[in-house]
């Protein structure tokens, strides 16, 4: 066996996985970021396609096939790091969160009513809006506490605490506008 053996990829393999990186980091660095994760969708059509073409190219053309391979290679690569990073940021609100909503159970129950504003609860607005984003929103209203803030995957939903159930709700900015409702008020 020659122990010389090194593969070659062609110039025009080599443009194409210069090109599919470059074009995988600027997605990672814009759809990765806080509230862009929608984003994904106005390229799944697309990345589907491409995917398609590439399975033809691997099995139709041998002398390509080690480029695409990696081309492939790096976008699952970079979805794999979207999806890593999109959970990362999701996890982190939703401990500060809840850190937020031990603080407001605590104030309810040492006072026996919910706290009328932020600054009662003993967390600074500033650190508030650090760790949440500028998009939380609280209210105590006929003493009943309600903390929101803005999903960390899109800018269009938010989950909000149900403090009577204990549980984070998921509202969809469709359900909450009735986008899709299209029927007349008052008809179910």
């Amino acid at each position: 066996m020659n122990e010389d053996v090194r593969f070659h990829l062609s110039r025009e393999a080599k443009r194409k996985i210069y090109s599919a990186t470059i074009t995988a980091v600027i997605v990672v660095l814009t759809v990765g970021q806080r509230h862009a994760g929608f984003l994904l969708i106005l390229g799944a059509l697309p990345l589907a396609v491409w995917l398609t073409w590439s399975a033809w190219v691997i099995v139709r053309r041998p002398y390509a096939r080690l480029g695409q391979l990696i081309c492939v290679a790096v976008w699952l690569l970079a979805l794999a790091l979207l999806a890593g990073i999109h959970y990362v940021w999701h996890q982190s609100v939703r401990r500060d969160a809840n850190e937020i909503v031990k603080a407001i159970n605590a104030y309810s129950a040492s006072y026996g009513r919910c706290p009328n504003n932020i600054d009662n609860f003993g967390i600074k607005r500033e650190v508030l809006e650090e760790k949440l984003g500028d998009n939380y929103s609280y209210a105590c209203n006929a003493g009943k506490a309600k903390l929101s803030y803005v999903a960390t995957f899109t800018i269009f939903d938010t989950y909000a605490y149900d403090f009577e159930k204990d549980v984070w709700v998921y509202e969809s900015w469709a359900d909450k506008k009735k986008f899709a409702d299209t029927r007349p008020p008052g008809t179910k």
